[in-house]
């Protein structure tokens, strides 16, 4: 535990390591945030924080930086302070009446916009595609043994599923069974069809047809890779530094890899969530993700992040991110 004043001091010293990019002294401290207390106070203060292990000296220079385990510390506390309610966001809102017809494109313009408005990179995540509720079903017989089914969903993604079928399928069966699943499953989730396929017994058609095309479904949406919108590549780039240059190739990976999908998926919530250097991976060693879940139109979810290196504004991300 530290003291309030220590708290302060580290709060300042992280900060103004993010707007300088250099070593904090107790000289700058004072000069920039005029502290009503002694420079020699402040050194004191800054070696205490240093043996809890809240700040690093370098070789370079006599101040200090801090180490993750301090900005750890300062997050903690910034995200305990700021209000985690969803405001509504007059920029979004004007995009999304006039795209709202075309989701992947929303995304893409949001990953952009972010990024713009960040500095830093943005990934967003499709929504889930089991998550996606049902507009309608059609089902087009190519040739006698050869269906293809065709899901629209209520955010305009369309889905086409290709099933092998018996000769001896009626076309009147394959009606009364597109009939069937648009009166029961319309605006339902397409797990909740895809869950209730499974025991479904119908008397107008055989059994091994909905086992066909429940597998058929199945494996298409499981061997899909989820959609990922990048935008600002070259702000992670930029925001690097001659101390984790190096690590741009094995960071660059991560993000276009499932890897960051896969992460996203399992930290993301509906507040926000900062995973810091290590945390992310132990392979990776200079950059943060913040990230959140997005939620448009009611039905439309899925997961957003900024990433950028450790010595992030912020203050600056989780007010934009607190949007969404």
């Amino acid at each position: 535990m530290i003291t309030e004043r220590q708290l302060q001091l580290l709060n300042v010293i992280v900060e103004d390591y993010v707007e300088l990019g250099q070593p904090i002294g107790s000289k700058s401290i004072i000069e920039r945030h005029q502290l009503p207390i002694s420079p020699a106070t402040v050194r004191n203060e800054m070696k205490q924080l240093e043996s809890l292990d809240l700040l690093e000296k370098t070789h370079t220079s006599s101040g200090r930086v801090p180490s993750e385990i301090g900005i750890r510390y300062y997050v903690n506390q910034l995200l305990k302070s700021k209000s985690q309610s969803k405001k509504n966001i007059n920029w979004f809102n004007e995009y999304h009446d006039e795209h709202q017809y075309d989701v992947n494109a929303m995304l893409k313009w949001l990953a952009l916009e972010i990024s713009n408005r960040s500095h830093y990179t943005t990934v967003v995540l499709g929504p889930n595609k089991f998550s996606r509720h049902i507009f309608e079903i059609h089902f087009v017989r190519v040739n006698p043994t050869h269906l293809m089914s065709v899901i629209v969903f209520s955010d305009g993604y369309v889905e086409k599923v290709h099933v092998q079928i018996s000769e001896s399928l009626k076309q009147e069966q394959l009606e009364k069974m597109m009939n069937y699943l648009n009166e029961h499953f319309k605006q339902n989730a397409l797990t909740t069809m895809i869950n209730t396929l499974e025991s479904l017994t119908l008397s107008f058609i055989d059994q091994d047809f909905i086992k066909k095309f429940r597998h058929a479904l199945l494996t298409q949406i499981n061997d899909q890779s989820e959609e990922m919108f990048l935008g600002g590549k070259m702000h992670l780039i930029e925001a690097l530094d001659v101390n984790n240059v190096t690590m741009i190739q094995s960071i660059l990976k991560y993000l276009e890899s499932e890897r960051i999908a896969q992460f996203l998926n399992e930290t993301s919530s509906d507040s926000i969530s900062v995973k810091i250097g290590q945390e992310i991976n132990q392979d990776l060693q200079g950059i943060s993700i913040v990230s959140t879940n997005y939620e448009i139109s009611g039905d439309i979810t899925g997961h957003l992040a900024v990433i950028g290196p450790t010595a992030m504004h912020y203050n600056k991300v989780i007010q934009l991110l607190n949007h969404f």
